[in-house]
């Protein structure tokens, strides 16, 4: 697939392997409300709602791992990447449903309107994330956040 994607992983997640059921997946976090919560940050900015044009479960192809590919619509797309362009070393905190799934430090711009989510998660909890998104079920914000 062309184009630029942001690679977000699961806060919280270590380097550290642990046994397949020590851990619940992304989505069943996500439906308990149990991602873990950082301490407070300061938003350098109101959040960013990402508004969803296509989700879809696949698996990564250098990992092999599940992933959700999210498409944003276009004006989305083209705020998220101004977002990015303007912003490369700061911190973004990708919530969805009010919780924090990823943390990542902006790189490079995204432009494309194009992420990928990665995670502790199967292909089933994918598929079910990104049914979720495209029925409009879930809310996807995203901000800029003081370290």
């Amino acid at each position: 697939m062309p184009g630029l994607f942001l690679c977000l992983a699961v806060a919280g997640m270590s380097s550290v392997v642990s046994p397949p059921l020590a851990q619940p997946s992304l989505l069943e976090q996500l439906e308990k409300g149990e991602t873990p919560t950082p301490p407070p940050r300061k938003s350098l900015m109101p959040p960013l709602r990402l508004q969803v044009e296509k989700a879809e479960a696949t698996l990564d192809t250098r990992t092999k791992e599940p992933v959700v590919v999210i498409t944003m619509a276009p004006r989305a797309g083209r705020m998220f990447g101004e977002l990015t362009a303007n912003n490369i070393g700061r911190r973004l905190v990708l919530r969805i449903d009010g919780q924090i799934v990823a943390e990542p430090i902006i790189q490079e711009p995204i432009k494309g309107g194009v992420v990928q989510i990665s995670g502790d998660m199967t292909l089933k909890d994918a598929a079910a994330l990104a049914e979720r998104l495209n029925k409009g079920e879930a809310k996807i914000e995203v901000e800029l956040v003081s370290d």
